[in-house]
């Protein structure tokens, strides 16, 4: 992170009537600064809401995923944002230890240790592997294999996003971890 963001963050007042109502509901500088491009914005928005609540993986796997990717990405933003979440839905220091060590983890069941496995090829490799997809396949239907390679994908995106913008951690979150 440098100074701060690289783009202004559109304010309410400002933004542009199609897009007002996606700012009450996700009032996040990452949402003021897309602002800059409503009509992108407003199209994501559908996929990315998708995508987060409606997807076929359980919600603790779904989250499993995204910090593995917020972690690989050095993405403090996105950590802290999913990291309130995840604590919401039960996760302990035990559990984002155990994201920050990686799929070699003892202390996470080994379909999310499969899970953290496939982030790390995809953000490695672009691709899963035979073996960690073989393992995937055991614990998820093909509905939920293709829903977190889209989860993956997505924060992926989202990462990059917040990275590059250099949007400041929003207020209250879930610190980042040292290395």
């Amino acid at each position: 992170m440098t100074d701060g963001p690289r783009l202004p963050l559109i304010s309410d007042e400002d933004a542009p009537e199609e897009i007002k109502q996606i700012l009450k509901d996700w009032p996040y500088a990452l949402h003021r600064s897309l602002a800059h491009s409503p009509e992108t914005m407003v199209r994501w928005m559908g996929f990315a809401e998708h995508i987060l609540l409606g997807n076929a993986l359980p919600e603790r796997d779904r989250e499993v995923a995204i910090m593995r990717v917020a972690w690989n990405a050095q993405s403090p933003y996105e950590w802290g944002l999913h990291g309130g979440l995840c604590r919401s839905i039960g996760f302990t220091d035990a559990d984002f230890d155990a994201i920050v060590e990686g799929p070699e983890t003892s202390a996470l069941p080994e379909n999310e240790r499969a899970l953290m496995q496939a982030v790390d090829e995809i953000q490695n490799d672009w691709r899963v592997s035979k073996e960690t997809w073989d393992l995937l396949a055991a614990h998820y239907s093909p509905k939920q294999l293709i829903d977190f390679l889209l989860v993956t994908a997505q924060f992926m995106l989202v990462a990059i996003t917040l990275n590059s913008l250099d949007l400041p951690v929003e207020e209250g979150v879930e610190p980042f971890p040292s290395r």
